[in-house]
């Protein structure tokens, strides 16, 4: 039996790929409805008994098709070069369905199998990861960062002055584990037309050759707040990483293998994809001047194409439809996969616990009806959110336009690839959400 086959035998249900569907002009993969070759009363019996299997699952197969229209229409309209998206509901495939191309000059179709920069939902995985030493008495959230990390031993807050000639004041409290987490560290990733961010851009931060070097440089730099005052997105997973790997006594990616990608069978997902794999990777695009779709040349962060510098925290994981969609499930089952706990039910619970408590959100990247878990947005007000969902429901995007959305209360992991940038150009993600959520009966 194939990793594919035990993948899908796993979720209770044998779906053809896109090889056995064939291939049409747009390249529409449609996993879940009927093999294309079929003979026309087949493809009928096959409609009917896959119409009977989503209504079971809880979905209508007339209102999917929604989905997949508008997934087609990006394509054709020229917004993306290609989409795929897996849908899971009470730990089955209720939809796979995918348009366009992973590299438009071969004419490759993006496949379930089509392997993908996940970007940012790296930290998904590498908070899931930390909160493990947790689970072992060898991590505390609320311990300082400096107990692991001697270079943050004295961090200081910019409050004024320019980048060369910045006013610096004391942290008044140390950065913590928690801090990290949550993103209320005072690390941040980039502050156009601001000091902090001229001072952020002199320091290197894209020669750094090791996720030790990353974080010592990280340490010289001021904080652009207290910590613990306000949520801002930035380099904080990066340094939970390096104190992975210090309380491990292992690199990120050796710990990540043994600890969380093994034991799911995630083994698509790494941070260099394999030669004899290369030829699945999809190429990320973005508009040219023109306005026409083209291969992004060079990617940052990357020492050649599919091989990233060193593993990092923050971003860098490579990875497929089903090899995410075994994490999500385990998320969505509370910490277990297939009879193997990998997170205990309580640290589930504080994983998925909104910490930001009304904490003010800097430079907001999601809608004030979410706030934020250990590693990833959660919904908690629908009327605030801005689309179709369910309160406790959460996921986190990547920087490619990838989406995850894991709903416990709905049993329903859903997931969305495109490889474009810059993130949702479009707004994809909001459609996707929304007609996967409409076509639930």
């Amino acid at each position: 039996m194939t990793g594919d086959d035990e993948y899908e035998a796993s979720l209770g249900i044998r779906i053809p790929n896109s090889r056995e569907a064939g291939q049409l002009s747009v390249v529409v993969l449609s996993f879940v409805i009927c093999n294309l070759s079929s003979s026309t009363n087949s493809m009928s019996s096959t409609a009917t008994s896959s119409d009977t299997r989503l209504y079971n699952l809880g979905f209508s197969s007339v209102r999917l098709e929604r989905l997949h229209r508008c997934v087609e229409r990006f394509v054709e309209e020229g917004k993306h070069a290609g989409i795929s998206l897996l849908v899971l509901r009470n730990g089955q495939v209720a939809d796979v369905f995918g348009a366009g191309f992973r590299d438009r000059a071969l004419e490759a179709p993006m496949e379930r199998d089509t392997i993908v920069r996940i970007y940012s939902m790296t930290k998904i995985i590498v908070s899931a990861a930390a909160l493990l030493l947790v689970e072992e008495g060898r991590l505390s959230l609320l311990d300082p960062v400096k107990d692991y990390l001697p270079e943050f031993d004295d961090p200081e807050v910019l409050t004024g002055g320019t980048s060369k000639d910045p006013q610096l004041v004391p942290a008044e409290e140390p950065i913590t584990v928690l801090h990290l987490f949550t993103h209320t560290s005072g690390l941040v990733y980039e502050a156009p037309g601001e000091a902090i961010g001229e001072i952020y851009d002199k320091a290197g931060l894209g020669d750094a050759e090791s996720l030790a070097e990353l974080v010592k440089r990280l340490a010289r730099l001021p904080l652009k707040r207290q910590p613990g005052t306000m949520f801002e997105y930035g380099y904080s997973t990066d340094v939970l990483a390096r104190i992975i790997e210090v309380v491990s006594g292992q690199r990120l990616d050796a710990y990540l293998k043994e600890r969380i990608l093994g034991p799911l069978g995630m083994n698509d997902t790494g941070f260099a994809v394999p030669e004899d794999k290369k030829g699945r990777l999809a190429k990320v695009y973005e508009h040219g001047k023109k306005g026409d779709l083209q291969a992004v040349p060079s990617l940052a962060g990357e020492a050649s194409e599919g091989v990233r510098k060193y593993p990092s925290g923050g971003a860098g994981l490579f990875s497929t439809l089903d090899d995410f969609g075994l994490f999500g499930q385990m998320l969505c089952n509370g910490g277990e996969l297939h009879g193997q706990r990998i997170l205990g039910p309580k640290t589930f619970r504080i994983l998925t616990a909104d910490h930001l408590g009304g904490l003010s959100v800097a430079n907001r990247i999601f809608t004030t009806g979410y706030g934020f878990e250990l590693g990833v947005a959660v919904r908690i007000n629908d009327g605030l959110a801005g689309t179709l969902g369910t309160p406790g429901s959460f996921g986190w995007g990547g920087m490619a336009t990838t989406h995850c959305t894991i709903d416990p209360a709905e049993k329903l992991v859903m997931l969305i690839f495109a490889q474009h940038l810059p993130f949702d150009e479009h707004r994809l993600l909001q459609r996707f959400t929304n007609l996967v959520y409409q076509a639930l009966v």
